[in-house]
């Protein structure tokens, strides 16, 4: 939420200069149109975000990552991760991709996601450590 805080004004601002360009640009008869359907598609834009922040649940428990969204959900037992990577180093937020015996789940938006990725490193030697 505090990036999009950062970026939404700027998303409004390219909003409003579109807005601008389309009413000094295009015919009357369309105008109103387009404009409703740029800000429609702006505040669904808004509203997908909030939604993510707000429904998207990752709970890590002492043997397994359990993600949740809406009714979805899954589970990544420690043991069974093969690596795991971010997308950008020291970033207050990353992308965390996470390779497992039978695939791969990328989890988007994640805060601190080195400390995460530490973690979830570690939980997966001591995992292993257990196992054998």
């Amino acid at each position: 939420m505090d990036h999009m805080v950062r970026v939404v004004p700027f998303i409004v601002f390219c909003y409003a200069i579109q807005c601008y360009a389309i009413v000094q640009l295009g015919p009357s008869e369309i105008t109103n149109l387009s404009v409703m359907v740029l800000g429609g598609f702006l505040a669904l834009m808004i509203l997908s975000f909030v939604t993510y922040d707000l429904r998207h649940q990752v709970f890590l428990d002492e043997h397994e990552l359990h993600s949740q969204f809406f009714f979805f959900k899954h589970s990544i037992r420690y043991e069974d991760i093969v690596s795991v990577g971010i997308s950008e180093e020291k970033q207050s937020f990353a992308s965390l991709t996470i390779k497992t015996k039978s695939g791969k789940r990328t989890y988007f938006f994640i805060d601190n996601a080195d400390k995460v990725k530490a973690w979830l490193e570690a939980k997966k030697y001591s995992e292993m450590d257990l196992a054998a």
